[in-house]
């Protein structure tokens, strides 16, 4: 059976520090006035970079989940 994943980012916890966009910068981007854009479904060749945003988050706004 084949996975999905998809990112969420709580936007009350971020604070755009940008070390996800560093870590994925596939699946996150900050803008130039300072917002975060970001791609919820996760390609499976993004899965790992996914995965190391999340670890690297300070704040823990970045969650990932595993869709069936």
């Amino acid at each position: 059976m084949k996975h999905s994943y998809r990112v969420s980012v709580d936007n009350d916890r971020c604070r755009r520090f940008g070390i996800c966009a560093d870590e994925a910068a596939q699946l996150f981007r900050l803008t130039p006035r300072g917002g975060l854009n970001y791609q919820r479904a996760v390609p499976a060749d993004a899965l790992e970079a996914a995965q190391a945003a999340v670890r690297s988050c300070p704040t823990l706004a970045i969650s990932l989940e595993e869709r069936r």
